[in-house]
C-alpha cells in the first residue's frame, strides 16, 4: 500500500511540474535592437516551441547595411533551443568562412513580452554587444 500511494504522489508531483512549465510559451517572433558597425541593426529572431525544445531562426545579423546583399550565405538557423522554467537557451553560427559559435541564454519577464539575454562566443564582426540584449515580442 506504501508503494501505492508513494507512485500516486510521484506521479502527481511530475503532472504538477509538468503543467507549471507549460505555462510557459515562447512561440513567436521577437525583435532584437542593436547597434552594429553599420548603425543600429534589427534583428527577427522567430521561436517555435514544443514542450521544452524550441526550433527557429535569427535573421538580420551581419547581412550588411539595408538594401545590400550578403556575398556568402548567412547562417540563420538556431541550434540545440531549450525552455527551462523561464530561461531560454540556444546558440547560432555566424560567417561563412571560419564560422563562429555564438550562444544565447536569456530569462523571460513575468508578463511573457521580453526576453533578457546574455550572448557570448563570436568574434570580429559577430562579437556579442557588450552587456544585456534584449528581444521584444512582436504582436
Amino acid at each position: 500500500m506504501k508503494a501505492v500511494m508513494g507512485a500516486l504522489m510521484l506521479a502527481t508531483l511530475l503532472s504538477a511540474a509538468a503543467f507549471a512549465q507549460s505555462d510557459v510559451n515562447v512561440s513567436g517572433k521577437w525583435e532584437i535592437e542593436t547597434t552594429g558597425r553599420f548603425g543600429p541593426q534589427v534583428q527577427v529572431l522567430t521561436l517555435n516551441q514544443v514542450d521544452t525544445d524550441v526550433v527557429g531562426e535569427l535573421a538580420g545579423s551581419g547581412e550588411g547595411p539595408a538594401g545590400s546583399t550578403p556575398i556568402s550565405p548567412v547562417n540563420r538557423e538556431i541550434f540545440d533551443g531549450a525552455v527551462d522554467g523561464r530561461t531560454v537557451s540556444f546558440y547560432v553560427w555566424r560567417g561563412s568562412d571560419r564560422p563562429t559559435k555564438v550562444v544565447y541564454t536569456g530569462t523571460l519577464n513575468d508578463s511573457g513580452d521580453e526576453i533578457t539575454f546574455t550572448v557570448k562566443g563570436g568574434r570580429g564582426r559577430w562579437a556579442p554587444p557588450p552587456g544585456p540584449v534584449l528581444a521584444k515580442r512582436v504582436k
